[in-house]
């Protein structure tokens, strides 16, 4: 599934969802230094960085609103 995938069927399940607004979030993996990009409504765009934060593998380096 992709990340796009992913973050539709997070919001399509959730009734906080915000999805009028969208939000991209830029990831760096720190073994591989490899980048991807998710996309998220604002409500699960907090979720997912909290997420990253908690994470030893990952890193946020930017968000921007769509």
């Amino acid at each position: 599934m992709s990340a796009v995938e992913q973050a539709s069927t997070m919001c399509e399940l959730s009734p906080d969802c915000s999805s009028d607004e969208h939000c991209q979030l830029v990831l760096r993996n720190l073994e591989t230094g490899n980048r991807t990009v998710e996309y998220y409504c604002k409500a699960h765009l907090v979720l997912r960085v909290w997420e990253v934060e908690q994470s030893d593998g990952l890193a946020a380096v930017e968000a921007t609103q769509l």
